[in-house]
């Protein structure tokens, strides 16, 4: 068959723009295919929405640029989430990178919400230390906090003048890359003065986290890019989650396609001979 022939000598250069098309499209123009919705996922919506109006949610941004396109789609469907139930947001981050992704994100969603600096959120940027400091912290944050991250005293903002120790904190949520993470705030955060940890990972992080899931260390988990689609679609919010999701689809069923078609034409070409 002609068509068949013409098909085994494609360009491969037509099947690299086929998988680029199928990436930007649905990036560009949403397809809102649907997700569904996991129970790890699930429960860290809950966990917000039980959080009486006021509470204050402690975000840590443990990740760089490197996991940028998996995590900070989450981190702002999350900052959304609790400016939307009016909770405190207190950022920092264990990552020097991550506290600046941290607060494009922060920013960003305040912004939306009429946020006031201070009083609604605030970032006190990167925090170095790992266990030592998280130990600290939990006792009285006014020894491992003096100033936020542009150098204003801690002391000068509501919100930091009311956040005094790991008793004034109703969640913390770790955007984790590696270590130090989500075991530091498990192992150091929540062990020692039980306070409630969720987490979002990288996808190949993921499946480390289902013990400390099952334990009851860890309240909920977003899995990578499909877990922050996942939570744009419980709180509504059309981001690069869900965008990302209708991309690797598309690319998958391309792929699929191909692989078909290439056993299609050696079949073809085996009963030629």
């Amino acid at each position: 068959m002609k068509i068949i022939e013409s098909l085994a000598h494609l360009d491969r250069r037509i099947i690299f723009l086929l998988v680029a098309l199928a990436v930007i499209i649905p990036m560009i123009v949403p397809l809102n295919l649907p997700v569904d919705i996991t129970k790890p996922v699930k429960n860290i919506y809950d966990k917000v929405e039980s959080l009486p109006r006021g509470s204050v949610v402690l975000i840590s941004t443990d990740y760089d640029p490197g996991s940028e396109a998996e995590l900070y789609p989450a981190t702002e469907a999350f900052i959304e989430h609790c400016f939307r139930k009016d909770l405190k947001v207190y950022m920092m981050g264990l990552w020097p990178a991550g506290s600046e992704l941290g607060n494009i994100a922060l920013n960003k969603i305040a912004k939306v919400y009429n946020k006031v600096y201070g009083e609604d959120y605030i970032n006190v940027g990167y925090r170095p230390g790992g266990a030592v400091m998280l130990l600290s912290l939990g006792r009285n944050f006014s020894d491992v906090i003096k100033v936020d991250y542009q150098g204003i005293p801690i002391d000068s903002l509501p919100l930091g003048r009311r956040v005094k120790s790991s008793r004034d904190i109703f969640l913390v949520m770790t955007f984790s890359a590696g270590d130090p993470g989500i075991l530091h705030w498990i192992t150091y955060f929540h062990a020692r003065y039980g306070v409630p940890i969720c987490g979002a990972t990288t996808a190949i992080m993921a499946p480390q986290q289902y013990p400390y899931l099952s334990s009851g260390q860890l309240t909920g988990l977003l899995g990578g890019l499909k877990g922050a689609a996942e939570y744009e679609t419980l709180v509504d919010r059309k981001g690069r989650g869900l965008r990302g999701m209708d991309s690797q689809s598309i690319v998958h069923l391309l792929l699929v396609g191909f692989i078909a078609l290439g056993n299609v034409i050696l079949l073809y070409q085996r009963r030629k001979k």
